[in-house]
């Protein structure tokens, strides 16, 4: 999320994620991390991994379906062949007929088994994709903690003392303040190229809030 979704509209009763949005503020003033080579190649990584496993119902319903196929010309061919051997006249091309469509049958039945054995070995390749994704994800995760941790580390100290500037706060630092001093912190030291929304009171103007907080800011007055 970006830092401008965090604090876009400061207002009392707000909800701010500290941890996330000073990771925000860190990635806007484009601090780097230790890890951010590893993200990338991480990320792509599991951009380029398949996901899901394919069905194979598709090809199992066919290999049925063809194998009963199968199983009828055959009984076909059977019956004929018992008529020609009874020396039935009009049995021989009946029967020529059958051979045919049992050939055909046959090749039909064989190129879904086919494609059985095929939807098989797809399957196996995306649980192991699968497998690997979870492994992926791990790391991703290891990853994106360790970044978290270093960019609070980078900009704690920034924000702190901007909270303890911040008008009408009484906190020292982030952690201890409320949220629309703890907001209007993360927007002052990030860098946000929108305007912020101001329904908190805290100013005057928005000429003297957009002094303080450095960043263009719609102010909305105070009712009453």
């Amino acid at each position: 999320m970006s830092l401008y979704a965090h604090v876009r509209l400061i207002v009392p009763g707000m909800s701010v994620s500290r941890r996330d949005a000073l990771a925000a503020v860190g990635r806007s003033l484009g601090i780097e991390t230790s890890v951010d080579d590893e993200l990338r190649t991480l990320r792509a990584e599991l951009e380029s991994t398949p996901a899901a496993v394919p069905s194979r119902a598709t090809a199992r319903r066919r290999v049925a379906e063809t194998a009963a196929e199968l199983e009828a010309k055959r009984e076909r061919v059977a019956a004929l062949r018992g008529r020609m051997q009874a020396d039935d006249g009009d049995a021989g091309t009946a029967y020529r007929d059958a051979i045919r469509t049992l050939s055909e049958a046959e090749t039909e039945y064989a190129a879904a088994r086919e494609a059985l054995d095929d939807a098989r070995e797809r399957a196996r390749t995306a649980l192991d994709d699968r497998d690997r994704r979870l492994r992926l994800e791990d790391r991703l995760g290891n990853a994106e903690r360790t970044a978290r941790r270093e960019l609070l580390s980078a900009i704690r100290p920034r924000v702190d003392d901007a909270v303890a500037d911040a008008p009408g706060s009484e906190a020292d630092g982030v952690d201890d303040a409320d949220a629309v001093s703890a907001a209007l912190a993360l927007a002052k030291v990030g860098r946000i190229r929108r305007p912020v929304v101001l329904a908190c009171g805290r100013f005057p103007s928005r000429d003297a809030a957009e002094r303080w907080l450095g960043t263009p800011a719609y102010r909305i007055p105070p009712q009453g």
